[in-house]
């Protein structure tokens, strides 16, 4: 199967409904309209799981098998419904390769976020649907996430098990399978329930040594699950990282 057809295989799906703002207040005002945390499904029957901060910074994760998990990161404008991004980058590990995408669509504050996905490179079009998720509106703290976890870490050049730790003061350290170490820092963000980080890989072992990533990070207490994902300055290469909690 060529490249475009596999594209297309795991392609995302649309239902598309409008509005802007909910009725009901809430302890944590929005401050972009489309902001939030959105779960979802696609006419490929895989999950995504979207985050969109309070800046217009957006990060998709997909996944189903067989296929490994991607990440489509951009910035979007959004207003009266619709939002639209035509900065996107979609990390597919499938096909290890960095494709420029546009994202269109519509939302509804606290309700949900539905698009269209563009690659100008093969003239497919995929297309997503996901409701908002109020475990957005959780506060995040340190504390809640430090920890020691056990899983995957992924670049388009590795997929290396790792062993992650996060401490109180939010320092990460991490070691893979391959013998690679990894730092980093993490921070709650100030709007969501979400983190920042950056993440530093070691020397060799590493692919890619001294590769510097920035992101973010969110942790889903109700089934113990760390996600992470970063890119580095100039959008060249990007990670995705997802662990189970082994302990505090």
């Amino acid at each position: 199967m060529n490249k475009t057809l596999i594209v297309a295989c795991v392609a995302l799906a649309l239902v598309a409904c409008g509005g802007d703002d909910d009725e009901w207040p809430h302890p944590h005002p929005m401050t972009f309209p489309a902001e939030g945390l959105y779960r979802g499904k696609t006419s490929a029957n895989q999950d995504i799981t979207a985050f969109v901060l309070d800046d217009g910074t957006y990060y998709i994760a997909y996944h189903a098998t067989p296929y490994r998990n991607g990440v489509l990161q951009g910035t979007m404008h959004a207003a009266h419904g619709n939002f639209a991004s035509f900065n996107g980058k979609d990390y597919s590990e499938t096909f290890r390769e960095i494709f420029d995408v546009s994202v269109e669509g519509v939302y509804a504050t606290r309700a949900h976020l539905n698009g269209t996905v563009r690659y100008p490179a093969t003239n497919q079009t995929a297309t997503f649907t996901s409701s908002y998720d109020k475990d957005y509106e959780q506060t995040p703290t340190l504390t809640a996430l430090a920890g020691t976890y056990q899983g995957e870490a992924i670049t388009l050049n590795a997929l290396d098990s790792v062993a992650i730790s996060i401490a109180a003061n939010g320092v990460i350290s991490g070691t893979g399978a391959s013998g690679c170490k990894l730092t980093g820092i993490a921070s709650p963000r100030s709007h969501g329930n979400v983190y920042d980080i950056t993440v530093v890989y070691g020397p060799s072992p590493c692919t890619a040594p001294a590769l510097r990533l920035g992101g973010i990070a969110y942790y889903h207490a109700q089934d113990r699950t760390l996600f992470a994902t970063g890119m580095n300055s100039d959008r060249s290469e990007g990670m995705a990282l997802t662990g189970m909690r082994q302990s505090r």
